[in-house]
């Protein structure tokens, strides 16, 4: 198939979004399936928002060939982007992945009424934690949570794995805005000097500090996974009940899943 994925960013950028899509790719092209990403860096919009947004659909509608000879559109989050082709090419098969909240709490009333009708437009839908569904008003298809290397996965033993890990070292994985928790887990420090503190972000490989790390405060789902695939002991931080209900949830999970599984939840989909 020809699929065409929109989203507001991809790889090299760094973040949990573009990983999600670049490992996507990765595993879909091995099959046989072609993949073109649309990003802003091709797009390269004004920062003007409403200008922004028009620059956006001017462009997309002068490169409408790449919606047409796609057999599925795959939309993760930005489908404002998509919206006027949706009505443009009715037949178009359209899917979106929701990949989380925009940071703010409560949700915003744009923010849920966006989400709402983006599920209401598509094919089928795919939302990243079950608390969007809750949070949201939506029903997804399918609920994931990310995933990590399959194979990379099988090399790490236990024993060699929790043998290198530095004694009180922790590292504080991904974004370092409010919503992750980052003013309470420095609140949090001040009660234990003894913790010797790295602070990880946009860092294209994590690995390196995963694998020494004794403790991990992960930022969202794809850093908490790398993390407890290296057997970190694992603390988080919330400062509001939609993130609290967040962590609950992929605490729950009893093992841990791999990019393959998360393909095989977007074929079943396009299905």
């Amino acid at each position: 198939m020809n699929i065409l994925f929109l989203s507001k960013h991809k790889w090299p950028h760094v973040g949990g979004v573009e990983k999600h899509v670049e490992r996507l790719t990765f595993n879909l092209e091995k099959i046989g399936h072609k993949i073109t990403i649309i990003s802003e860096e091709d797009i390269k919009p004004p920062k003007i928002k409403l200008f922004g947004l028009l620059y956006i659909w001017y462009w997309l509608y002068k490169n409408r060939r790449l919606i047409l000879n796609s057999d599925i559109v795959h939309i993760h989050d930005v489908f404002i982007w998509y919206l006027p082709f949706r009505f443009l090419y009715p037949r178009k098969k359209a899917y979106i992945t929701f990949h989380g909240w925009e940071g703010k709490f409560p949700p915003t009333a744009w923010s849920i009424f966006n989400k709402r009708i983006a599920n209401k437009l598509t094919k089928g839908s795919i939302a990243v934690g079950k608390y969007i569904e809750k949070w949201y008003g939506i029903k997804a298809d399918y609920i994931i949570h990310g995933g990590v290397d399959p194979t990379s996965l099988k090399l790490r033993g236990a024993g060699k794995i929790i043998n290198h890990k530095l004694h009180n070292s922790i590292v504080w994985l991904g974004r370092q805005d409010e919503d992750t928790g980052i003013n309470e887990f420095k609140e949090w420090l001040k009660s234990r000097p003894e913790l010797k503190v790295k602070y990880i972000t946009n860092i294209k490989n994590p690995e390196k500090y995963l694998r020494t790390a004794e403790y991990c405060v992960p930022s969202g789902y794809l850093s908490y996974l790398e993390a407890k695939s290296y057997r970190c002991k694992i603390m988080t931080f919330a400062n509001n009940p939609l993130k609290e209900d967040y962590w609950k949830e992929v605490k729950l999970l009893k093992t841990i899943p791999t990019w393959d599984e998360v393909t095989k939840v977007y074929l079943k989909l396009w299905e």
